[in-house]
């Protein structure tokens, strides 16, 4: 061709051919054979067999059906587009072009004209904006139908072996079915119409040097409907295929990634539509998490020169060095990228698969869960909080569940078990049970936290079919939650040991409690006597249900004050929060300074037993912190103090404050004569106080203890405040007395 605007007037079979056998309608006209008339990416999808379209459509077959009826000439105006290597991509015309392919299908097989060379011509014409839709062409045209005028023409296609279902929800296809249903119906009756064919034409334009570029399609097709954020990237993830030679070696086409993502992982994801029937958002999720787990468990990202330069010049400022490796730069910028995708799934590229190893791993993913009902997997375990939803490969596409790093840990989990050829359901579920156990009890709050997840996962996957028996033999080396594997491995000789199938139960249906979640170390420190540790775990159970402490131990802050009794050192006294609540106590019990102190509580056999501890005198050898201990336990203090209250030293005072108390007048000295002296002349109506709430009370009883560290009271008419350093200061003078000297009179 030559380097001018072309304009001519062609048939459809003249655009796909220059055989005058084939087409002679226009003369001799000089023509270069096409290769393909491709249908390009951006453009929108077929939309003259949509719904809503009929009278456009009736119309249009009306004019066709016409002119081939009466031998008359039809030009249906311009084509035009760009041609590269032989292929056209049509700027505008592709609608006419597609109903125009359509229509000589439909002839070709109602007359008996569809010989291996017209099949050859027709698939010339092609869609690049969805592979189901290419594909379905394809088929349309070599493997074709019987075709009869008893049934519907897109049911004797629907019916036919190499129709894949999934197709029926390709907008394109869906609309070329709807297309020749009506095609059939204006021409069933017609007769020896295929050679008058050529009666129709359009203009053809090249435009010569014009790059189509996708920015172009959009600001002269306005007519063309956007493609979507999935639409723009399976095109480009398939382009990233091909350059990257990642399926060189595939030698069936149904085997590819293109051919797969229109047909069975499309069969997979249209389970889950949305309320619109949309699955697009649902696949790019998907997408993103598999480069999440790509990027934690192989540590590899794309290249990126500039990011590298600027991330490099942070981590010298950030740790004041001149030397930052290679491998700390690619750490770092693996981490942000991890972030960024788990807050915005629609920022997955195809960059972000960059090797053939995390392409191999997103297909395994795709071929596992599309497979056997292998996506409607649920876990026989409680998960509590970390996800409402059981099945985990839901949470990990579903846009309006709550995915985190601790589901995706565990979907990675699930998934690395069944990639690894094992359907044992047992086995799964002792291996997801310990992951479980893990993944609570970890933080995982930051990129850097779930890749050291990963790798203790990867690390446990090598014996994920016999975890138990694994980790009773291993020295696990990854040092991610150290503290809690180290558990399970206690938990694992149990099972794996003497009485394995009693220990088993009973771990099983402790660790389950939605007060323990996973952390039973309060039975099994300093025990590992089974009959101890039933006994042990049924008082705990009396206890304890799972919203928290069962009301009778609550009421009066009787296991509380109980568990206090107990204590020795300050180190147990500030271990805690001071109240009854599910958090509080789900703390206390996995913390190793207090276990000791609880277990003494699981040997009491009632709630007698507990009443008596109160009872007994603190042998606290430190006088102030012996007073101190008894006001906690003895006293009705506890029952009376604001959650979350902690206890702290305060210059030469014990204090219990709030979590949130910022001023002085919120707090409360406990183990001070003042509370006692205080309590006595307000009895003996010597004092009052300017504010009547400043004493507290317990269930409405006034108990002797005191908001403030510095006290205001009212003796004689005079203000005065008893201050934190045991000092009574006359308010209008600010003389000071000394608290023995102080003379009370009524």
């Amino acid at each position: 061709m030559n380097n001018n605007l072309i304009s001519n007037n062609i048939t459809f079979l003249q655009l796909l051919s220059s055989e005058s056998k084939v087409c002679n309608c226009c003369g001799n006209l000089e023509w270069n054979p096409l290769n393909k008339i491709e249908i390009p990416i951006i453009q929108r999808d077929y939309a003259q067999g949509r719904t809503g379209k009929e009278e456009d459509r009736n119309n249009f077959l009306e004019t066709l059906k016409n002119t081939l009826i009466q031998n008359t000439k039809l030009e249906l105006d311009f084509v035009y587009g760009s041609i590269k290597d032989k292929v056209f991509q049509p700027l505008d015309g592709q609608q006419r072009l597609t109903t125009l392919f359509l229509l000589h299908w439909f002839i070709a097989i109602k007359e008996n004209k569809l010989n291996d060379e017209l099949k050859k011509l027709l698939t010339k014409f092609t869609y690049e904006t969805r592979t189901s839709s290419r594909e379905f062409c394809e088929e349309l045209i070599n493997k074709g139908i019987d075709y009869n005028q008893k049934d519907n023409i897109s049911e004797q296609i629907i019916d036919n072996s190499w129709f894949f279902l999934s197709w029926k929800r390709d907008p394109t296809i869906k609309s070329m079915l709807t297309m020749l249903d009506s095609i059939e119906q204006k021409f069933r009756d017609t007769t020896e119409v295929w050679g008058k064919l050529n009666n129709i034409s359009f203009y053809f334009i090249e435009l010569q040097d014009f790059g189509l570029s996708d920015d172009l399609y959009i600001k002269m097709n306005a007519r063309g409907k956007p493609l979507t954020d999935f639409e723009n990237f399976k095109a480009k993830f398939e382009q990233h295929i091909t350059k990257n030679h990642w399926e060189k070696d595939i030698t069936n086409p149904q085997e590819t990634f293109t051919h797969k993502i229109d047909t069975n992982w499309t069969d997979l994801f249209w389970q889950y539509k949305d309320e619109n029937n949309k699955i697009d958002d649902n696949f790019l999720k998907f997408f993103s998490t598999i480069a999440i787990l790509n990027y934690a468990q192989n540590k590899e990202i794309f290249e990126n020169l500039e990011e590298e330069i600027e991330i490099k010049k942070i981590l010298k400022k950030k740790n004041k060095s001149k030397n930052v490796t290679e491998d700390a730069v690619k750490k770092e910028r693996i981490e942000i990228r991890i972030t960024e995708l788990a807050n915005n799934y629609k920022a997955i590229t195809p960059k972000d698969f960059p090797t053939a190893i995390s392409f191999d791993f997103l297909k395994k993913c795709l071929e596992y869960y599309s497979k056997d009902d292998n996506d409607k997997i649920s876990l026989e375990l409680n998960l509590w909080d970390i996800t409402k939803s059981g099945n985990l490969f839901v949470n990990s596409i579903k846009i309006n569940e709550n995915t985190t790093y601790k589901t995706r840990v565990l979907f990675y989990a699930q998934t690395l078990f069944f990639l690894n050829k094992s359907s044992d359901l047992i086995s799964f579920n002792n291996w997801m049970r310990v992951v479980r156990n893990i993944v609570e009890n970890s933080t995982i709050d930051s990129a850097a936290m779930f890749i050291s997840a990963i790798d203790l996962i990867n690390e446990l996957s090598d014996g994920c079919f016999d975890i138990y028996g694994y980790l009773s033999q291993n020295n696990i080396k990854s040092g991610y939650s150290k503290v809690q594997v180290e558990h399970e491995v206690i938990k694992a000789k149990l099972i794996s040991g003497i009485e394995g199938d009693r220990w088993k139960k009973l771990i099983f249906e402790n660790e389950d409690h939605q007060m323990y979640k996973g952390v039973i170390r309060f039975l099994l420190d300093n025990n590992e006597n089974l009959e101890i540790f039933e006994k042990w775990s049924n008082r705990a159970n009396y206890f304890f249900a799972n919203d928290g402490i069962i009301e009778k131990y609550k009421k009066n802050a009787l296991l509380l004050r109980a568990l206090v009794s107990q204590f020795k050192d300050w180190n147990q006294f500030n271990a805690l929060d001071y109240d009854c609540e599910k958090g509080t106590w789900s703390n206390i019990l996995r913390n190793e300074k207090l276990i000791p102190k609880f277990q003494k509580l699981l040997e009491t056999n009632d709630e007698a037993d507990l009443r008596k501890m109160l009872l007994i005198d603190s042998t606290i050898e430190d006088e102030k912190l012996r007073l101190v201990h008894e006001d906690l336990y003895k006293t009705k203090i506890l029952m009376a103090i604001e959650k979350r209250t902690r206890l702290a030293k305060n210059y030469n005072n014990y204090v219990l404050y709030p979590y949130n108390a910022k001023v002085d007048w919120k707090k409360y000295i406990v183990g001070s004569e003042r509370n006692k002296i205080l309590s006595d002349k307000i009895n003996e109506e010597i004092i009052t106080f300017k504010n009547e709430n400043q004493q507290l009370k317990s269930n409405g009883e006034l108990i002797p203890f005191f908001w403030g560290l510095d006290i205001p009271f009212i003796y004689n008419k005079v203000e005065y405040i008893w201050d934190r350093n045991n000092k009574i200061i006359k308010v209008s003078t600010k003389e000071e007395f000394v608290v023995e000297e102080f003379c009370w009179e009524k």
